[in-house]
């Protein structure tokens, strides 16, 4: 067998498996609750429904708004429509391939819409750290403001999170904007790499890294067109973390609107750190272990599954539609 055919048969075999196993976890967590959680979801309002919905689709409108101020460093023309179908044109390939595709769905998504693939793998490593950093500000923002409200242990765990985050947005700026220190990246993995898949790899990095560079360095004297990003990276963000509070006020009044986004926040940084397939599994688990102590396991499951529907189905479903519909139209052409 090649080592390219033992490469995608790893790939083939660990991840379905990862997957799987924190799914069978999280089935096993909730094994006892499962007819109560799915009578909660059955006397959902359908007005809640319908506001989680658009929620969801407002933050991909963002997203899409988002993107399309990233693009404004290239000068090409590009809608903030477009830049919403990026977001879940990469959404629905990330389920479809485990998470394996997303990145490569994306990049091709904008360079059919007359980007260089350096810029679209700019733009798509730019929307990542976007994310990683409004998921930062705000768990920062609740830890200063709310830190009494949450035992030791978990607050440390969320610092160490948040520092591996921005360590993680830390690194790739730090490598972008050095030229020295990419040079000697390229020269340590030229000498010390000898491996095809590894040295594949190395490449890919170094390109991400250039076109990184470009629009850092373009970004820098455009810094107004930064704040914008940062602006609409929170924004987003905080869209999607209401969610939960607007899942569970109802019937936990006690529960207010600050802890909801605390614990959400903590959540996205601490599953941001742990590599699972197409983002599933780690969410799921650090959700019920940070809301369940607070609304209990039953009624948390419940908003997961509505949050999940707002931020993962959603896109996918939107994202798909778009798939099948721009391939009849390519059919036809």
């Amino acid at each position: 067998m090649s080592e390219l055919k033992q490469r995608i048969t790893m790939k083939a075999i660990i991840k379905p498996t990862i997957f799987f196993l924190l799914i069978g976890y999280f089935v096993k967590y909730l094994w006892s609750s499962f007819d109560a959680i799915f009578l909660e979801l059955l006397e959902t309002s359908i007005w809640l429904v319908l506001i989680v919905i658009f929620l969801g689709i407002i933050y991909q409108l963002v997203e899409g708004k988002m993107v399309q101020t990233i693009i404004k460093v290239t000068e090409k023309p590009f809608r903030s429509w477009e830049g919403m179908m990026a977001s879940c044109y990469a959404a629905f390939y990330r389920v479809v391939t485990f998470g394996a595709g997303t990145w490569l769905a994306e990049i091709n998504f904008y360079h059919r819409k007359k980007l260089t693939i350096s810029e679209g793998v700019g733009v798509a490593v730019f929307r990542f750290m976007l994310f990683k950093t409004a998921a930062c500000v705000l768990a920062i923002f609740f830890l200063i403001t709310e830190w009494y409200l949450f035992p030791n242990k978990r607050i440390w765990l969320v610092i160490i999170c948040i520092v591996i985050n921005l360590l993680i947005n830390g690194i790739i700026l730090l490598a972008a904007l050095s030229m020295p220190l990419q040079i000697l990246f390229v020269i340590l993995c030229d000498r010390w790499i000898k491996k095809v898949k590894w040295r594949a790899k190395v490449d890919q990095v170094n390109l991400q890294i250039n076109a990184l560079r470009q629009m850092t360095s373009d970004l820098m004297r455009k810094k107004k067109l930064l704040f914008e990003m940062i602006f609409w990276g929170i924004v987003k963000a905080l869209i999607w973390f209401i969610i939960p509070y607007i899942c569970l006020k109802a019937d936990h009044p006690e529960f207010n609107l600050f802890i909801s986004l605390a614990l959400i926040s903590f959540v996205t940084v601490i599953s941001g750190v742990i590599p699972t397939p197409g983002g599933v599994g780690s969410f799921e688990i650090s959700y019920m272990i940070f809301f369940s102590p607070y609304v209990g396991k039953v009624d948390a499951a419940s908003s997961l599954l509505l949050y999940r529907f707002a931020t993962f189905i959603l896109p996918f479903i939107i994202g798909g539609a778009y798939t099948f519909i721009s391939r009849k139209k390519t059919e036809k052409d």
